[in-house]
């Protein structure tokens, strides 16, 4: 069972500090403690409904050596998961680091974790856009994503309401106040980067230090130049599985340009939807949707597998091997929460296609069809609640530690440059991987964010990271 503890609460939304409380922490197993903060709904009106947040511990493994807590979130989904259950090894090993000197602190987001919010409907496919591409899909997918999101709301009750990362940074001050730290340690992995800008926007004085691995920009105000980053980079990335495809000899395109193979199933596709099994064939929308599976690193060997099966006339994998899993019965709320937090204002069917002139005037071959696959997401679901992306401004933030993989098209690497310059003094260090290769185990940057978490050194500037993650 979870302790409980309700946290004082903001004098003003602005500027007022969470009292300090003691956390009930209770035994859940695995070498884990876990407790529930009780926090406002919306902190602009303390005396308002209440919503809860789960947080595990991992204590030191030495008391006497502890230096401090890490506070953690390691992306999308329910972190604490990770570390009350069956933990992968990779989990296993970077718990394996920080606990050397410091307790790490997991928590989940408002609506995750070990109670969540379970919408009676799920969203739409997120690559419902990407596979059918003409207005009568995109009314659907819309009324499909305002149905799922409905039942979110009618679910979640007044909880609803706090669904947004302004929220979320003043939970995460209340989790520092609560474990008694003056200053907060903070490791942010992909979605858990977002809580980490809005912290730094609102409590930067109150970091130690800060470590952001995949960081989604939250800073960009227009729409079309966030998209413009997420093609820019995946059209770099059909050069990227090329340049691997010529060096790796499992590669079944090695020597064949393999990004021209690309174009030319997407040609064939075209004019004749390719045969994938019996009664299927896949049209273009299908080789997108799948390829931007296949787009990932560690999908690349079964991308390239896809590809020279479809030129010899067999496209069943796009249909299986490549394709994006199916929703489960019940919705994920944290699919609304990012609407809210990066999406609030949506164009319509005519102002996209304005968009996605562009998206095709600057990534021509395959990145174009982000615009489509981000839009996906939100279509159909309203602003509210809001946190609008916006430039940082972060006054009085201690040097953060931002890592930036070359190889990342989930959280784009043009993104996350454009979020670290905003940062005073901030540090960056590439690395040849994707996205979140710290939790992934890239053991170069293992060792610079446990030093910069544990003692604060940073890396000297200019420093990368080797690829340690792609296949082959």
């Amino acid at each position: 069972m979870l302790g409980s503890v309700a946290i004082a609460t903001l004098a003003t939304a602005g500027s007022g500090q969470a009292r300090p409380a003691a956390l009930d922490w209770r035994d859940c197993g695995n070498g884990a403690e876990c407790a529930t903060l009780t926090v406002p709904v919306d902190w602009a009106d303390p005396r308002g409904p209440s919503t809860s947040i789960d947080v595990v511990r991992v204590p030191a493994k030495d008391p006497a050596r502890k230096i401090g807590t890490v506070v953690a979130n390691l992306g999308a989904g329910n972190s604490t998961n990770s570390i009350t259950g069956p933990r992968p090894p990779q989990i296993r090993s970077w718990l394996d680091g920080l606990t050397e000197r410091l307790d790490v602190v997991v928590f989940d987001p408002r609506g995750l974790g070990r109670t969540p919010i379970s919408c009676p409907r799920p969203a739409a496919s997120i690559a419902g856009l990407v596979r059918h591409q003409d207005k009568a899909a995109w009314d659907a997918h819309a009324r499909e994503n305002a149905a799922y999101d409905t039942g979110c709301r009618q679910t979640a009750g007044p909880a609803f309401a706090g669904l947004d990362s302004w929220q979320m940074a003043r939970d995460l001050d209340a989790i520092r106040a609560a474990l008694g730290e003056t200053k907060l340690r903070y490791f942010g992995n992909s979605y858990g980067t977002t809580y980490g800008q809005a912290y730094a926007e609102l409590f930067g004085p109150r970091l130690h230090s800060m470590y952001l691995d995949g960081v989604a920009d939250h800073t960009q105000t227009r729409l079309s130049d966030w998209l413009t980053n997420y093609a820019l980079t995946q059209e770099g990335q059909l050069l990227r599985f090329r340049e691997w495809c010529d060096r790796t000899p499992s590669c079944p395109l090695r020597g064949q340009d393999a990004a021209k193979a690309w174009d030319d199933i997407v040609a064939t596709a075209g004019r004749t939807p390719i045969p994938a099994g019996p009664g299927r064939v896949a049209t273009t929308g299908e080789l997108f949707a799948s390829a931007l599976v296949g787009m990932n690193p560690p999908r690349w060997p079964a991308l390239a597998k896809a590809i020279a099966k479809a030129r010899a006339g067999d496209a069943g994998d796009f249909h299986t091997v490549l394709r994006y899993p199916p929703d489960g019965p019940a919705g994920h709320v944290q699919s609304a929460t990012l609407c809210h937090d990066y999406m609030p204002v949506l164009p319509t069917y005519s102002q996209f296609l304005r968009i996605e002139r562009h998206l095709k005037a600057v990534a021509p071959r395959f990145g174009w069809i982000e615009g489509r696959f981000e839009l996906g997401r939100c279509v159909g679901i309203p602003g509210e609640p809001a946190y609008p992306p916006r430039p940082l401004s972060a006054p009085g933030t201690p040097p953060v530690l931002v890592a930036i993989g070359e190889l990342d098209n989930n959280t784009n690497h043009l993104g996350a440059a454009h979020a670290a310059a905003q940062f005073p003094e901030a540090r960056t260090i590439r690395h040849g991987d994707g996205h979140a290769a710290t939790l992934l185990d890239n053991t170069c940057l293992r060792k610079h964010s446990n030093a910069y978490l544990i003692d604060g050194t940073l890396p000297a500037p200019g420093t990368r990271c080797p690829s340690e993650l792609v296949p082959g």
